[in-house]
This record gives structure tokens, C-alpha cells and sequence, in this order.
């Protein structure tokens, strides 16, 4: 069947349903209210049962969202009070670029996301720089990013978050910057940007490397907050010693990001440490992280040096994924065929934790689905852009009107409006204008749902040295014709060599390769995660056994059995062992592994309590190994005083870099509390073994961090 008939079926199909919804949509003092006629229903955007995005207004339950003009909305419904609420925009900022098309709600829409960006007076984030406000903000983003920067001792790195290295995202930095670059075409940021990636990438590889996995340790943070989605039992280096997804993909753009900053600097000084680590990471993301069954990307890894995969899926994460090529095409339509999408669009964590509710950030929310409209958009679904699109237009224009609508139902902070804002102008430059901005250009590739037709223009943008507009007229997502100032080209591509008033016009024809699908779900929660008491006899009680569940038993990260008791009986190895016991919910879902059950058979266990040295952090000792092989390491600490949220020791074994010790002191300052750092994988040999703790802050200032290591552990593998 060709496929404009399938578009005009399913635009019936929708008409049918609306006219359905809209007969007696809501009353209202005995009254039917309607903010759409029949007639106008063929211009759905997208329709579900919660909401209907139309080409100028949006309806949701009894509250009405109508767009007046490109710089008025108007808001009805029962527990607005008067009767109509109007959100007017006195003038769209001078200087930002003008959208004007034949739909009134994406016209205001990006209107107010312009407006709010240039009101707010708080620092952009990265995330919103790279989205959009390096072209909208350029002065002021490169500003923010700028004051990112540390200067130390000659030297210059990309500041941490507090937690770092639990925690840290300071490597969206790179794409930020990268993208701003690309904007306008500034070499001269060049020179410190990459001497500041390069030596940041250097001291996160020497701390957070995993050289068995090819992967990043670390908390993902996502615009700088973290997302409750760890079970309760992972303290912070448990955490630390996870694998995240969006951490990984962050670091591996980042190497990228080094890479191409190097070739635009001829006389660049700078020799990178490592080379081929982007391409290192996603191919470990791709091998490691991609869950063949389900047909999409683990949250993370976790569980220490026998790691699992979280059957949580991230979708920030997996957005970044695509947006930045660590997903192949395959990858990346399945990711957006198959992952789930609730009633509100793709939440950004899924399933939901026990206690967690819908929309619970709706910041971070907005900046998900900005995102993942573009990764949609990238991976040629158009099922996904609209439903991303018009689940992000919802909630922005549904937060003027959040006193009408049901507890729970993520809208858009309005004191928080920034990467909301960010992801609304992206959303229209990025998706329905198709632009791709490149170190040498500007790539075009709209996708434009049927909709939204009709003309759209991008006028006023500085770009370089051009006052360019752009005009995309129809729909689909193949071009029909391209030109720059009335020369058709083959080409869909700007060169940044041009200069003075530059005019592309783009028709499309209409068509859509493939329409795609989406996998509509409830939302849904991960089962209870088991607590177990562990007996002498190794046998494990499940506390909060719940009938229904069944429990996989996961030893030393391969799967054994599946149990549906509240006993797990583990038959002891000749090696140290891990027991890992995740509930099942489904053949889809599985929810979080118990605390891991650790097992040391007699003999393979060897303990040192190093002496401190009284004049310094650092500390040297040595190991009388009877049997040379690969050992795990860790050490038992004690924080006598919290100085910073997280010590950190090099070790060296021989002389030979060995990793590093995290040792995280979240603890009430001035009181004496023990802890286990993290676990290493270490080679000794036979005989005597030389160690050094170094310690890791100590370049930046910070010699004492307040740590005793009380004792070492090795232990033979």
C-alpha cells in the first residue's frame, strides 16, 4: 500500500477517535466543553487516550490548552480560576531566531521556550547548550563554559562534581563545547578546550578505567543530579563500582570530541595519552550493555568485579546513544521500536522503583524527551518523533495549567523552565528544520510529521558569517528538492564558507521511508528487591518473599538457576564466589540483585595491615605471595575525620600503575566509621610483591582527606 493512503487511514482513524473523545469531551457546569470541533481533527499531531495534540491546541481530561496566536495561549478547565487562564508573550527576544509556520502551537511554543531561555539568569547546562543554546545563546554559553574550567599549577581540567569519582558528568562538557564550536567556528577556544579534555580524560581513565570490561565506572549524573534508581543495599562505592550506560557513552563522545578538536589545530602541542578509546568504549557499551532478548540497552553494570546488567533501562542514556553513534542504525531502530513508551512519552527510567511516581524530575524528564525526539528522529521513526514531540509540547504548555491536572502527571516546572526550554527549541531546530550542525557545515535532514505540513521559516540565525534562513515546506522525511539561494543542489548540505544573506529552501516530498512503531506499556514497578539472611550452612532466607516471583541465582555473573521458594541454597566453590539473587517479575522484568552474597574458601585469603607512615597519606608495604597469578584487592578503611566526600588512593604495584582505591566518607563529620573500598584485579607474582598507596588529590591541593587504611586484602581468583 502506498504509503501516503496508510497516512490518510491513520489520519481517519484518529478524526474517528477525536470526534469520539470530543463529543461530551468534559462538562463543566452543565455544560459540554469543546476546544476542537470535528472538522479541525484531521490536523492530530498525535492522539492517545490521556491527551490530543492538535496543530494549534491541546487537550487533556477537562483542561483545554488553545493557542490564540504565535505569542498567546489561552487555558480552560474546571479548576482554572477565572474560568480562562492567558499566557501572553510581550515580545520574542531581539537578536533570536524567528519560527513562523501554519501551526499556532508550535509557533507559540517556541516563542515562549526562546523567551524563558533569555529570562532565566542561571548558568546553561551543558545539556542544553549542545541541545540548542549554542546557536540561540553562543556569547552566553561559551561564558558557562568557561567558568567550568580549573586552573591548577600550570594546568587546566574540566572542574568534578563533589562526588567525583562516585558520581560526574563533567565530560558532557567536550560535546558542549564541541557543539558551540561548530556554531561558530571559533578556533580560538579551541587551544585550552582540548588541553582541558585531554588532561581531565587522563586523570578519569587512571581512576575509573575497568581494563577487563573496556569500560567507565561511575554514577551517571544526568544535568548534574542523579537518578534514585539503585537499590537501597549499594552504598557509594557501590555505586562507584557500577558501569553506567550514559557515562560511558559521555566518555566515549568525549574522546571524539579530543580527537577532532586536534585536527582543527595544526600546531596543536597536545599528544594524546590514548588513542582509539571511543571507539574501545562503544564497542564495549555494544557488547557488554545490549540486551539481545529485550532488543535495548542495561541501565548499567553492577555488583563489583562479577557485574550484572540492570534490567532498568535508561532512556537519556539510550538517546545519547544514538545521538552520538554508539548505536548502529540496527541498534537504534530497535531501541526505538521496542523500548517502553507510557502514557506521557518515554519516562526517563523504566520500570519505576518501588515508591518512585510519574514524572517524580520533570526537569529531567523534558531533557529525555527532548533528546530522545531527536534520537527518534536520527533513527528514522516517525511513530517515535511524534509521540516524543508531542509529549514534550504537553507537558511545557501543561505547566501553565498545573493546578488541572492529575497528581502525578509530569508538566514542566514553571521556576525550572531552562533545559525544557533548551529541548523545545531543539526540537524545532534540530527535528522539524533538520539541522545538523558540522565543523564545516551545516547538514539538513528534516523530519517533519504530516501534521505539520505546510511552510515553516527559520529566519534571523547567525551563523558564522551569515544571516541565513531556512524554509522547509511539506512533510516526510525525504527530501524533494534542496537549494542555497535558488541553486539546487545534490547535496543537502550548508558549506561554512559562505558569507552575507544566505537563503536554503527544502521541499519535501511528502513521504515517509518507514513509519516505525512504538511499544506502548503501563507504566510499571521492579518487583520488591530481596533482602537474605545468610546462615553458616549457606543457605540463604528470603525475608520479603513474594509469591508469584521467581528468583534467578546468578553466581559469578552467569546465571545457575531460578528458584520460586524463599530458601536459595548455594553449594560452596573452591574459589571466591559472588551470589548474586535477582527477582523476576516477568520474562521482562527483573527487578534489582539482593546485597551480593561473597564467599572466601579457606586459603585463598591474604591480609596485611601496612603501617602508616607518619609523615605523609601515602603508604608502602609488601606481599610474600606463595603463588604468583591474578588477585582481587581491596582495603578496610576508617574515615576519622571528612574532609571531602571521597579519598582516593593510586596503587603501585612494582612500580607499575594498578588502579585506584576509592574510599567514600559519607559519613557524619567527626566520628570514627570503617569502610571497603572498592575492588581491583591485580597480577602478583611469586615471592615478594611491592606496594605503594599513593595519594590521588594530592596535585590538586588536597593532601589530607582524613582516611586510615587499617588493612589489605588479596585474594586469589
Amino acid at each position: 500500500m502506498h504509503i501516503l493512503a496508510v497516512i490518510m487511514k491513520i489520519r481517519l482513524w484518529f478524526m474517528i477517535r477525536s470526534i469520539v473523545a470530543l463529543t461530551g469531551l468534559f462538562v463543566v457546569s452543565g455544560m459540554v466543553v469543546s476546544c476542537h470541533g470535528p472538522e479541525q481533527s484531521a490536523d492530530v499531531l498525535y492522539g492517545s487516550d490521556e491527551f490530543t495534540v492538535y496543530a494549534d491546541s491541546i487537550v487533556q481530561g477537562p483542561v483545554c490548552v488553545k493557542t490564540e496566536s504565535p505569542v498567546r495561549m489561552t487555558v480552560t478547565g474546571p479548576h482554572i480560576a477565572p474560568d480562562t487562564l492567558s499566557v501572553d508573550i510581550d515580545s520574542v527576544p531581539a537578536g533570536m531566531p524567528r519560527y513562523e509556520s501554519e501551526h499556532r502551537l508550535v509557533d507559540f511554543l517556541y516563542n515562549k521556550a526562546v523567551t524563558d531561555m533569555t529570562h532565566d539568569t542561571a548558568d546553561v547546562d551543558d545539556y542544553s547548550i549542545y541541545m540548542s543554546a549554542a546557536l540561540l545563546e553562543p556569547e552566553r554559553s561559551l561564558k558557562t563554559l568557561l567558568s567550568k574550567i580549573k586552573r591548577e599549577h600550570g594546568e587546566v581540567y574540566l572542574r568534578h562534581g563533589a562526588d567525583w569519582p562516585i558520581s560526574d558528568d563533567c565530560m558532557s562538557w567536550a560535546a558542549a563545547m564541541w557543539e558551540l564550536y561548530k556554531v561558530t567556528g571559533d578556533v580560538a577556544v579551541l587551544p585550552e578546550a582540548v588541553h582541558a579534555i585531554e588532561n581531565s580524560l587522563n586523570e578519569n581513565k587512571l581512576v575509573m578505567w575497568d581494563d577487563t570490561y573496556k569500560l567507565m565506572h561511575g554514577e551517571q549524573l544526568h544535568v548534574g543530579r542523579t537518578v534514585p534508581d539503585y537499590p537501597e543495599w549499594m552504598e557509594a562505592k557501590d555505586r562507584y563500582e557500577s558501569m553506567c550506560l550514559g557515562t560511558n557513552v559521555l566518555f566515549a563522545e568525549a574522546f571524539k570530541v579530543r580527537d577532532s578538536m586536534i585536527t582543527r589545530l595544526p600546531e596543536c602541542n597536545v599528544m594524546p595519552m590514548w588513542v582509539g578509546l571511543d571507539k574501545e568504549i562503544a564497542d564495549a557499551v555494544n557488547n557488554n550493555m545490549w540486551i539481545p532478548n529485550l532488543g535495548f540497552y542495561s541501565r548499567y553494570l553492577y555488583g563489583g568485579v562479577y557485574p550484572i546488567q540492570s534490567q532498568a533501562v535508561d532512556n537519556f542514556g539510550q538517546a545519547l546513544a544514538i545521538i552520538f553513534g554508539v548505536a548502529n542504525k540496527e541498534m537504534a531502530r530497535s531501541i526505538m521500536s521496542k523500548t517502553p513508551c507510557c502514557a506521557y512519552g518515554v519516562p526517563t527510567v523504566y520500570p519505576l522503583m518501588s515508591g518512585d511516581s510519574i514524572g517524580c524530575d520533570s526537569g529531567l524528564w523534558a531533557v529525555t524527551q527532548a533528546c530522545w525526539t531527536i534520537a527518534a528522529a536520527k533513527a528514522g521513526n516517525m511513530t517515535a518523533v511524534e509521540c516524543g514531540m508531542a509529549s514534550l509540547f504537553r507537558a511545557y504548555a501543561m505547566s501553565e495549567a498545573a493546578c488541572g491536572i492529575e497528581a502525578g502527571v509530569p508538566v514542566i516546572d514553571p521556576n525550572n523552565t531552562a533545559c525544557a526550554s533548551a529541548g523545545i527549541a531543539a526540537v524545532v531546530l534540530r527535528v522539524i528544520m533538520g539541522m545538523e550542525f558540522g565543523a564545516d557545515g551545516i547538514g539538513f535532514a528534516p523530519v517533519v510529521p504530516y501534521a505539520l505540513g505546510g511552510q515553516k521559516r527559520l529566519s534571523g540565525i547567525k551563523y558564522r558569517d551569515m544571516d541565513l534562513s531556512v524554509t522547509v515546506a511539506g512533510s516526510g522525511n525525504r527530501i524533494k528538492t534542496f537549494a542555497i539561494n535558488g541553486e539546487v543542489r545534490a547535496r543537502h548540505f550548508l558549506p561554512a564558507g559562505m558569507k552575507g544573506e544566505v537563503k536554503v529552501e527544502i521541499t519535501m516530498d511528502e513521504e515517509v521511508d518507514d513509519y516505525g512503531s512504538v511499544n506502548d506499556q503501563p507504566y510499571a514497578k521492579m518487583p520488591e528487591t530481596p533482602v537474605i539472611e545468610w546462615g553458616d550452612d549457606h543457605i540463604g532466607r528470603i525475608r520479603n518473599f513474594t509469591e508469584g516471583i521467581a528468583y534467578n541465582i546468578i553466581i559469578n555473573g552467569d546465571f545457575i538457576n531460578q528458584v520460586n521458594t524463599g530458601d536459595v541454597r548455594f553449594v560452596p566453590q573452591d574459589r571466591y564466589t559472588v551470589v548474586d539473587v535477582v527477582p523476576v517479575m516477568t520474562e521482562t522484568w527483573c527487578g534489582f540483585s539482593a546485597r551480593p552474597y561473597e564467599y572466601i574458601p579457606e586459603g585463598i585469603l591474604t591480609t596485611i595491615e601496612p603501617e602508616p607512615s607518619k609523615n605523609s597519606a601515602d603508604i608502602d608495604f609488601e606481599a610474600d605471595m606463595a603463588v604468583a597469578g591474578d588477585y582481587f584487592m581491596d582495603v578496610c578503611y576508617k574515615v576519622k575525620d571528612v574532609k571531602h566526600a571521597c579519598a582516593l588512593r593510586m596503587i603501585y604495584i612494582d612500580g607499575a600503575e594498578a588502579g585506584g582505591l576509592v574510599m567514600p566518607a559519607a559519613l557524619t563529620s567527626g566520628h570514627e566509621e570503617s569502610g571497603v573500598s572498592n575492588m581491583l584485579r591485580v597480577k602478583l607474582k611469586e615471592g615478594k610483591n611491592r606496594f605503594s598507596l599513593r595519594h590521588g588529590r594530592e596535585k590538586h591541593g588536597h593532601a589530607d582527606d582524613g582516611v586510615v587504611i587499617e588493612s589489605v586484602r588479596l585474594i586469589k581468583q
